[in-house]
């Protein structure tokens, strides 16, 4: 990391599961670096390790905290929500609010700076705000916007990529609800595939003509991006190294980490030594955040005749709040207009409300019998607003997903105690009934696929959708023959079937053991 960093992180140092850890192996022995962190006089980001290995970390001495920049608030709130303590209520300000009054011309801070978009977006979402909310959407576009050409993001405005701030913002947009399977995200990756040196490791810059080495900084920032994105490490090694071994290579008997090899101690030592902690520890950015209780995280899709205006991810109170949130996303107009039975969605885009035609929507594929303002949304639920006849049904069919994350390794599914991985066979229809996947217990690391037949038992042709609701678990991670759920489609003529891949690998980084349960949903709309 250059000085610029450096200056940016010192100034800003002013500033229910059933937890089986054997389970989750620890990337590297960092217990001595946890006990060199423990010596050290608070700062946020060694609150933040602290917290990330699950010891007590101090935070009362940001109860009298006063910063000068929207950095310096940043850094605090990712602190505080970390060790557990309210930004809003335990320091003697309303940190979240402070940090809002650097709202300006639709970025946060200093407007040639990106840095403290991406982290003014990470700060407010740990802290619970909604991704609806004006400064939160306003910053995510501001980020998305600055993207430079070669998929990387900078520390400024204008200025090349490096590694660090283009690791920040993929955790940043992806916390604010952006998938991973966004182009966005996917540039943003090859950036970082590009950037990786042959040890292993990452450089601050490819490009420096200062120098391309790796260092600590990198790697612990990138691996835990790659953590947050579920990545398989394996892919990401170099002559079997990757970040993550450089990385550990790094560490002293001391227990700090050098920035470089043979670089030693300094006054950045334990900042240094707080990012690999966190990063070693299977952990990303923000380490915490509170979760707002008024709007519930929701996936949803608005189709529209010809094309799909919107999807992907929202906290949204309700089915018609939805829309408007959607519509600061993904830059379309709409029109709501108010009727003796209330609001009414009108028009989104091109596609208004005319003849028999006009705007329904579905929460979990039935059509409510109350208004889309009224309807009140849960959390998992999917929303999917269409445009079309209003005598539509939405044709679908659900099975559901279990698995047991941190059981005994190799077993089938509770189920299918007699048949061996990958032989299961369902057969749904759409519309028909549904049925049940039990992946079994899977440790973190390992996968398991089952074979679904789908058939279309109606007199259209259909193309075929997979939706998937429940826990993280199979909302993160679920594959349908080999691709990510959300980019699944296949079209399947009146009475033809087809038979589907339903794959989950659980990454090695993944830290929340237990049952969990989920929803796959295939639904078909007519082809054209």
């Amino acid at each position: 990391m250059d000085e610029k960093i450096k200056n940016y992180v010192i100034t800003s140092i002013l500033l229910s599961a059933l937890v089986l850890l054997p389970l989750f192996p620890v990337r590297g022995d960092i217990d001595q670096s946890i006990q060199y962190l423990k010596t050290k006089t608070p700062n946020p980001w060694v609150t933040m390790a602290l917290s990330a290995a699950g010891e007590d970390s101090d935070a009362d001495y940001l109860k009298i905290f006063v910063g000068a920049s929207a950095s310096d608030y940043e850094a605090a709130i990712l602190a505080l929500v970390a060790a557990g303590k309210d930004p809003k209520s335990f320091p003697n300000e309303n940190f979240v609010q402070k940090l809002k009054s650097f709202y300006s011309g639709g970025q946060i801070g200093d407007p040639s700076l990106l840095n403290d978009d991406i982290f003014g977006l990470l700060a407010l979402l740990a802290a619970g705000e909604p991704i609806g909310d004006e400064v939160v959407s306003s910053a995510k576009n501001f980020v998305i916007q600055n993207q430079n050409a070669d998929g990387g993001w900078a520390f400024a405005i204008l200025s090349g990529s490096d590694t660090n701030m283009t690791a920040m913002a993929i955790m940043a947009l992806l916390e604010s609800g952006v998938s991973k399977s966004n182009a966005n995200i996917s540039k943003a990756i090859q950036y970082l595939k590009d950037a990786q040196n042959s040890d292993g490791g990452f450089p601050y810059d490819p490009k420096s003509p200062f120098g391309t080495s790796s260092d600590a900084s990198s790697d612990a920032w990138v691996l835990s991006a790659l953590n947050k994105l579920g990545e398989n490490l394996n892919d990401w090694k170099k002559d079997g190294k990757g970040p993550a071994e450089h990385l550990s290579g790094l560490e002293t008997s001391a227990g700090y980490f050098e920035y470089q090899k043979g670089s030693g101690e300094d006054a950045f030592s334990p900042i240094t030594t707080s990012y690999a902690v966190i990063a070693l520890r299977g952990k990303y950015y923000p380490v915490s955040k509170i979760l707002s209780s008024a709007n519930p995280s929701v996936n949803f899709k608005i189709e529209g005749k010809t094309k799909t205006y919107c999807e992907g991810e929202a906290q949204a109170p309700d089915a018609l709040e939805l829309v408007k949130i959607a519509a600061s996303d993904c830059s379309f107009t709409y029109n709501i207009k108010d009727t003796s039975f209330g609001p009414y969605l009108e028009q989104i885009g091109d596609d208004k409300a005319s003849g028999t035609d006009g705007w329904l929507y579905a929460v979990n594929f039935i059509l409510p019998s109350v208004g889309a303002a009224d309807y009140k949304l849960k959390a998992g639920d999917y929303v999917l607003w269409h445009y079309g006849a209003f005598d539509w049904q939405p044709q679908s069919t659900s099975i559901t997903l279990k698995t047991k994350v941190g059981g005994s390794s190799g077993s089938p599914g509770d189920n299918n105690p007699n048949q061996p991985e990958d032989e299961i066979s369902l057969t749904v229809s759409i519309p028909g009934a549904g049925g049940s996947l039990d992946f079994g217990n899977i440790l973190p690391g390992e996968s398991r696929a089952k074979f679904v037949k789908v058939t279309n038992s109606g007199d259209v042709s259909l193309v075929i959708a997979g939706i998937v609701t429940g826990n993280d678990i199979f909302r993160g991670y679920l594959k349908i023959n080999d691709l990510p759920w959300r980019d699944f489609g296949t079209n399947l003529s009146a009475g033809a079937s087809e038979t589907e891949k339903i794959g989950i690998q659980i990454p090695s980084s993944y830290t929340n053991p237990g049952e969990k349960e989920g929803l796959l949903i295939f639904w078909g709309t007519p082809t054209q």
